[in-house]
């Protein structure tokens, strides 16, 4: 019985972070077909300017998101330091995060050109707007959510 116990019990947290990350990707599918839904409408593609824009998007977004993970793990890092870096740990830490943040820009930079050449000008300002409205979209859900899932006791 013993042995049975302990096979379910390493079944259940081998399963249960697979079941987490399958909802986490789940979620994020979900966010980012909001996402174009909302860029979509924003910007008023026509479904042959849909065609160019969303490849090259994607791609940004793709290499974009890679540079934030990455900042969030530099975070983390020190984080769970505890504060206790020595100063050249702390003054690489920071050289890194400070250069992740150049190549973001450098990126930006880079499929500024990009989109210029699959949308009217217009369109690409209509594009760095509707990114800032939707960023704000989903932080009023999170917010929203949170003040509802929220014990009575604290409201």
């Amino acid at each position: 019985m013993k042995k049975h116990k302990i096979a379910w019990m390493l079944l259940v947290a081998t399963l249960f972070p697979l079941a987490m990350r399958a909802q986490d990707r789940q979620r994020a599918e979900r966010i980012n077909a909001q996402r174009v839904a909302f860029i979509t409408e924003k910007l008023q593609l026509t479904p042959e300017e849909a065609q160019r824009f969303w490849p090259v998007y994607n791609e940004y977004r793709k290499k974009r998101m890679k540079l934030e993970e990455e900042k969030a793990r530099l975070v983390r890092s020190y984080s769970s330091s505890g504060g206790s870096l020595t100063d050249e740990e702390a003054e690489k830490l920071g050289d890194r995060y400070v250069a992740l943040e150049k190549q973001q820009a450098d990126l930006l930079v880079e499929y500024h050109q990009k989109f210029k050449k699959v949308l009217p000008p217009k369109k690409v300002l209509m594009l760095y707007k509707a990114e800032k409205q939707f960023t704000a979209y989903l932080l009023r859900q999170i917010r929203d959510r949170q003040r509802r899932d929220a014990p009575r006791s604290r409201r």
